[in-house]
């Protein structure tokens, strides 16, 4: 079977050794009744990255993927990091300006599509991948002689037996992920593929994934818990379930998704758990087969896992992560046990602790004047090791800024992610998340800077100012809600127009699921947004 990685492309040999030992094993699935054996998934991205190959020479460019969430997805992932290139997500169902930003920002030379691209994408090559022909061979030809892959051209070389494999650096990046910016632009957080083999040798090392395994690929291939749930997947041989977004957002089509798919391991942001746990009572128990849940993105809620555990029983493994986007998802786990999760009532700070820093991975909480806390002390969570990004896309005064050489006493110097988390140290070696030192939000999983959000309202027109909080819901979840005043216009536009219009410059989930109009907004003795005030005021 064909398997030629890049020299040097770590990550893609974890896929690639895999797929050699479980060639016939199913690798990934989708709602359209695609289904590829290891064999066949390492074929087609094989295929593909020799077309990518012949439109992008060389190594270490920027490949758009603008694509739907079925096996193509994946198949592209592959086939860019085969071909020794860097995956750019752009989330079709994303506004027209963000896919624009991103495509300019991160100068893309090619973008993967299945679908006619929007006019965001203006000036970019695309490689459409629907109706690509995934026979081609080595020197580009299709099953019928001639060279196909969805745009009318062809002649490739490289990426499939007989042909050259592309020279990557042992140090070259794997993926941009962009992350939401304070100064109301998002930034690109460049990460080395070998940070991905780091983080997903470690997990399995802790863990007993096996081919036998179920996954499901739930989340946007624009947040990076994607990362962990793709490679994670097939560097154990187990099948990937591409869950479709409509179903991700529906916690009894998820839930109908867990039984019908057989799914044994699902990583999931605690807030969508704990729908998906109540949509799960109208499932027959024996029809669930999960052995292992992994939370990321948000605290844990200790109430939400006795609810499934009552439901369900305890043969479910759950794992507590703590991870950065910056820092190559994961830096540190920590398997909930039985006894804690039996004790309700007897306090439940265990679902806090950060837990064990993955292997390779180091942990320090300092203080203001940048030296470890002591016991009993909080401070900023710095991070260093084999996960630590390359930085921020073109930019180094921000990357300088997050990104520090620090000399610990009697340590040499170390690079360090300085986060903007805090945590407190309540004992040896044991810390316990505490908040921001900023007023940066996470709501399910994701990672919202309020100033991004405020510097897009504060442009539509009509609208003096504007201050975006978090808030719960009337079901007791955690959501953004928006205080704005209205400029001179007469009437001033109503919220749920400024609503509408939120929609078609932010991606779904930085728009506020409310806007309240203010006379004023409430300013604190320093004369700043008291957003103190606002929240009281939101959840009032």
């Amino acid at each position: 079977m064909p398997t030629t990685p890049p020299a040097g492309s770590a990550l893609y040999r974890l896929f690639a050794d895999q797929a050699a030992r479980s060639a016939e094993g199913q690798a990934v699935r989708d709602e359209y009744g695609t289904v590829l054996t290891y064999r066949e998934l390492a074929s087609r991205a094989e295929a593909l990255a020799a077309a990518v190959r012949d439109r992008c020479p060389g190594t270490g460019r920027r490949v758009g993927l603008h694509l739907g969430r079925t096996a193509d997805l994946v198949t592209a992932v592959l086939a860019v990091v085969a071909a020794g290139h860097v995956y750019v997500p752009l989330d079709p169902a994303y506004p027209e300006d963000r896919l624009r930003f991103m495509a300019e920002d991160s100068d893309l030379a090619l973008v993967l599509s299945d679908r006619e691209p929007s006019g965001a994408l203006d000036g970019v090559q695309v490689l459409r991948v629907d109706g690509f022909d995934w026979t081609r061979t080595a020197d580009g030809a299709g099953s019928d002689g001639a060279g196909s892959d969805g745009t009318g051209s062809g002649g490739d070389s490289g990426g499939v037996p007989g042909a050259a494999p592309a020279e990557t650096p042992e140090d070259a990046i794997a993926y941009v992920i962009y992350t939401s910016g304070s100064t109301g632009r998002p930034k690109g957080v460049e990460v080395r593929g070998r940070s991905v083999v780091a983080m997903v040798e470690s997990v399995r090392a802790s863990h007993d994934f096996t081919e036998r395994d179920v996954w499901t690929l739930f989340h946007s291939y624009c947040f990076d818990f994607s990362v962990w749930e793709m490679w994670g997947a097939m560097a154990t041989g187990a099948c990937l379930v591409v869950v479709p977004a409509a179903t991700a957002q529906s916690p009894r089509a998820c839930a109908e998704l867990l039984v019908r798919e057989g799914v044994t391991v699902m990583s999931v942001v605690p807030t969508v758990f704990r729908y998906l746990v109540a949509a799960l009572r109208g499932v027959p128990a024996a029809g669930v087969a999960l052995r292992r849940v992994i939370f990321g993105g948000e605290a844990v809620v200790p109430s939400d896992i006795r609810a499934y555990r009552e439901l369900l029983g305890n043969g479910c493994e759950f794992v507590n992560t703590y991870g950065i986007t910056e820092t190559t998802v994961f830096v540190s786990t920590r398997t909930l046990s039985d006894a804690e999760l039996d004790r309700p009532g007897g306090g439940d700070r265990f679902a806090t602790e950060l837990g064990r820093p993955l292997d390779g991975w180091e942990v320090q909480v300092l203080d203001e004047d940048g030296l470890p806390v002591p016991v009993g002390g909080c401070g900023e969570i710095n991070v260093a090791g084999a996960g630590v990004a390359v930085g921020y896309l073109g930019l180094p005064d921000r990357t300088e800024e997050c990104f520090r050489l620090l000399a610990l006493p009697g340590r040499r110097p170390e690079r360090y992610y300085r986060s903007g988390d805090l945590a407190t140290r309540t004992a040896e070696d044991v810390y316990c998340y505490a908040g921001r030192v900023d007023d940066q939000v996470k709501i399910n999983g994701f990672r919202i800077e309020p100033g991004e959000v405020e510097a897009v309202l504060r442009g539509i027109p009509d609208v003096a100012d504007a201050a975006v909080v978090p808030t719960l819901s009337r079901t007791g979840g955690r959501m953004l809600t928006a205080f704005y005043t209205a400029g001179s216009a007469v009437p001033a536009v109503p919220a749920e127009e400024l609503q509408r219009r939120a929609r078609r410059l932010l991606p779904g989930h930085l728009v506020p699921g409310r806007f309240v109009r203010l006379p004023e907004l409430p300013r604190n003795p320093s004369g700043k947004t008291d957003r103190r005030a606002l929240r009281s005021l939101g959840e009032g």
